[in-house]
């Protein structure tokens, strides 16, 4: 009762301080309770990130789109909007206006991206919400995946009212190949209603059909996830939708499993396997934030930067 005043309010400091006693307790729970989810997890599947292992290997790229092949701004209680040369000079034209989105969008335009010595003008979409720059990273990787690789689209870019932008992309993709380009499959359309753990759910379900069908056969599994879901920390570390963020470690859970970093949501997909010859999963999640010099918060997919490819890269090299 102490943490409410008398007119029945409670002071912003008093809720904040409460909210933080909450976070710890619970963050400490998740982790004794994940260290023992990994005692649970037989070694030969928990361990199965990158590994090196013989014999054929078949490769499963899933891509997302927006946020990995473009830039998205997150803005509170709508859909990422993409960085690009229109809504840049709007946000430009908007300064001093004390519009959050703008500010947020100039921010962006002037924030360096580690590993690229430029600002994220250097990925500024155009006709299409593509950025050449990161498509052309994703035709390297499906290049260096091999022949033995399926590549499938699990962005929202699967509906069939984006088939038109899907039919640009896979062209754009091409080119950069140098040869015709269609994925190999796009991942069922359910309901995405609740966002990132809805994703990872669908790629869940995917992953489990996958190595279903490849089960008994002598073949090796790796899995390369390219996404940014949603625009959406996977530490639990969240913005408010003003100037700050609030750090929630138990905030994000699929089918019951607290996911609390990208090293987690690999695991739950190796779960999800269902086979004792597991396969390897790596994550590359395109996601970054900050507080800007005025305390406003901002948060990016970030596109596959070259730190994101790098890491996507020595995994496809076993590393």
């Amino acid at each position: 009762p102490f943490w409410l005043k008398q007119d029945g309010s409670v002071t912003s400091i008093a809720l904040l301080s409460f909210i933080s006693i909450i976070a710890s307790a619970r963050q400490a729970y998740a982790r004794r309770m994940f260290s023992l989810f990994e005692i649970m997890v037989p070694q030969n599947v928990a361990n199965r990130r990158g590994s090196s292992r013989s014999g054929p290997t078949e490769t499963l790229i899933f891509v997302d789109v927006d946020g990995v092949l473009n830039v998205g701004v997150f803005d509170q209680g709508n859909a990422p909007v993409a960085f690009n040369q229109t809504n840049l000079q709007l946000a430009l034209k908007l300064e001093g206006q004390n519009n959050i989105l703008a500010d947020r969008i100039r921010s962006v335009a002037g924030m360096e991206v580690e590993g690229e010595h430029a600002t994220y003008e250097k990925f500024l979409a155009g006709p299409g919400d593509l950025s050449q720059v990161l498509v052309g990273r994703l035709a390297q990787l499906i290049t260096q995946a091999g022949s033995s690789c399926s590549v499938v689209l699990s962005s929202s870019w699967r509906k069939p009212k984006h088939a038109k932008r899907v039919q640009t992309l896979e062209t754009c993709i091409g080119t950069q190949l140098g040869r015709p380009f269609k994925f190999d499959d796009r991942t069922p359309l359910n309901e995405e209603a609740g966002g990132a753990m809805d994703r990872l759910q669908v790629l869940g379900d995917y992953t489990e059909t996958f190595c279903h069908k490849r089960k008994g056969k002598a073949v090796n599994v790796r899995i390369l996830v390219l996404e940014d879901f949603c625009v959406t920390p996977l530490s639990g570390k969240v913005s408010n939708g003003g100037c700050g963020f609030l750090n929630l470690p138990l905030g994000l859970k699929c089918q019951g499993v607290s996911i609390h970093s990208h090293e987690a949501a690999e695991r739950y997909l190796i779960s999800r396997s269902a086979d004792s010859s597991a396969p390897s999963v790596r994550i590359i999640h395109t996601y970054d934030a900050w507080t800007t010099d005025q305390g406003l918060s901002v948060a990016v997919g970030t596109g596959l930067t070259m730190k994101h490819f790098c890491q996507a890269q020595q995994f496809l090299d076993g590393r």
